[in-house]
């Protein structure tokens, strides 16, 4: 019997989320959005449209790296977020993970962008079992810190 109720909230677990996220045919995108996102983003591939609650959600690669973008039905960006390189962090989230993070290495970065402010949701690693994710603004100030 608790195997069953198990398997029952498992499958109401994973209808709850394809409510909240479904994928969506392009031909069903409107074409505002689609225009705006081609234009914008000509050399991405791998593109996937989907709704996300009342948001039109798109993601796709572009120079190795993975990007999503919501758009509201006007067409309006309402969020991005997008993985970087290292190398395009800004200099004060270098500086704040080389003062406060010495002999940790950067694992992987996803930059988020909300109302034209940005995070920097920093993945960090010391030797094989430590690990912290930490979330930076944009002047190097964290925000949170959360052991992996």
């Amino acid at each position: 019997m608790k195997n069953r109720n198990i398997i029952t909230a498992a499958f109401t677990l994973l209808g709850a989320f394809s409510i909240f996220a479904q994928d969506m045919n392009p031909s069903n995108v409107p074409s505002n959005l689609k225009q705006n996102f081609q234009k914008s983003f000509p050399q991405a591939t791998d593109v996937e449209w989907e709704m996300d609650g009342q948001s039109y959600k798109v993601e796709f690669d572009m120079n190795r790296n993975e990007h999503e973008i919501w758009y509201a039905t006007d067409g309006t960006t309402t969020r991005t977020e997008q993985e970087l390189t290292e190398a395009e962090l800004p200099q004060t989230i270098k500086t704040a993970i080389s003062g406060n993070y010495a002999g940790y290495k950067v694992d992987s970065i996803e930059k988020t962008t909300v109302n034209g402010s940005s995070t920097y949701e920093v993945e960090l690693e010391k030797g094989w079992n430590n690990e912290k994710d930490v979330v930076f603004n944009e002047d190097g100030k964290v925000l949170s810190e959360m052991i992996d």
